[in-house]
């Protein structure tokens, strides 16, 4: 009985931890779009 009680608490684990990371893809996204575009500006500001 222990052992069905532990199998379903991974599950729900797992299912908690997938969501927290789908919800982080989003943010890292926009964080690596915001930061390529600073790159871009940064180069094109210097090769002027």
């Amino acid at each position: 009985m222990k052992q069905i009680i532990v199998m379903i608490a991974m599950i729900i684990l797992g299912i908690a931890i997938a969501g927290a990371v789908g919800s982080f893809e989003e943010s890292a996204g926009i964080i690596s779009e915001n930061a390529a575009e600073q790159i871009e500006t940064i180069n094109s500001d210097w090769q002027d």
